[in-house]
């Protein structure tokens, strides 16, 4: 069974999936100047797009998705590219909104899983952290069990779990909660690592001694760090690894994304090194200027134009649904 914003539904129901996206977020306190230091105030629109793609975070429109009728049109879209499910992984730090994903999943015509987690350290309300352990890992429970504090929806996983280079003492207690909440529901936990950190054993070591069966443990955005041995190593714990694709955009001097040629060279590479990883994919869209409307790839950018490049590169079709369907519904299944 994997628990949607609608209710739980069969793994053969869910159908293509992209394991980490964001349909409302507020993320304006992430923001930062311009490279040259002066704040600006532009908004997402056609003639700022140059400027925003040259200072990704600078923009506090940008940073915040909060109209569910955008939402709903966007997920249409992708549902006609093929999409047909999406993990919803707003986390406490980033401003989800879960009592409006079903009205958005409803009218979307698309699966929603609603994840329930701590983003990075400095995102925390000083609220969240002063819980004692005993109560953080309720929290999670009930999250999984019940209901995501603030709504009626119940979370079908616990993510996204945020951790820092120097992984705090906050992102630690909240890892070990969720890790041990998730263990005792059967379901799994997404994990953001640090791009300047080589943490992901060490993340999947920790989460496994609270007894969470490493394949439940997801790590996002794996492609924020092109290191084929660290990879690897995060690969041969058993853990699933996410490329989230079609975000190509600079955030200070020296400090860009990756480009999609780059991460699909670097997928095909780690198919042909670890022929059984297990790998999911998403466009782990977090901001306005990621949306179609603004110009951006849009939640389906991975089935409409990624998945034809692998295709023609020679991915076998069963290898991309077991990226597409078979790792997301098994990864999701609390049976």
């Amino acid at each position: 069974m994997i628990q949607t914003v609608l209710g739980p539904v069969e793994p053969a129901q869910l159908g293509r999936t992209s394991t980490n996206e964001h349909l409302l977020a507020d993320s304006r306190h992430l923001r930062r100047p311009l490279r040259g230091g002066e704040w600006w105030d532009g908004d997402v629109r056609p003639e700022n797009l140059g400027d925003l793609r040259w200072n990704w975070l600078a923009s506090a429109d940008n940073l915040h998705l909060d109209s569910a009728d955008v939402a709903v049109d966007e997920l249409a879209r992708a549902h006609a590219d093929g999409l047909r499910a999406v993990v919803e992984a707003t986390s406490v730090g980033m401003g989800p909104d879960p009592s409006r994903l079903p009205d958005i999943a409803r009218r979307a015509g698309m699966h929603v899983v609603a994840a329930f987690g701590s983003y990075i350290d400095k995102t925390l309300p000083e609220s969240w952290k002063q819980q004692s352990d005993d109560d953080m890992r309720a929290v999670f429970s009930r999250a999984l069990s019940e209901s995501i504090p603030g709504s009626t929806v119940r979370a079908g996983l616990l993510g996204l779990m945020g951790t820092s280079a120097d992984i705090t003492l906050a992102e630690e207690r909240a890892l070990r909660a969720a890790g041990s909440a998730a263990a005792e529901a059967g379901c799994a936990v997404s994990i953001r690592l640090d791009a300047a950190a080589r943490r992901g054993p060490e993340v999947a070591a920790l989460l496994a001694s609270e007894g969470l069966d490493p394949r439940r443990i997801l790590f996002c955005n794996i492609d924020k760090v092109m290191d084929a041995a660290y990879v690897h190593d995060i690969v041969d714990t058993g853990a699933v690894v996410e490329f989230a694709f079609g975000s190509e955009n600079y955030f200070a001097d020296g400090a860009r994304d990756a480009t999609d040629g780059e991460r699909i060279a670097f997928l095909l590479a780690l198919c042909e090194a670890r022929p059984e990883a297990r790998i999911t994919l998403s466009s782990s869209v977090w901001t306005k200027g990621q949306l179609a409307r603004h110009g951006g790839m849009g939640y389906g950018h991975v089935v409409r134009r990624v998945v034809p490049v692998l295709e023609r590169a020679g991915v076998p079709s069963s290898r991309l649904e077991r990226m597409l369907v078979t790792e997301p519904a098994e990864l999701l299944d609390r049976g």
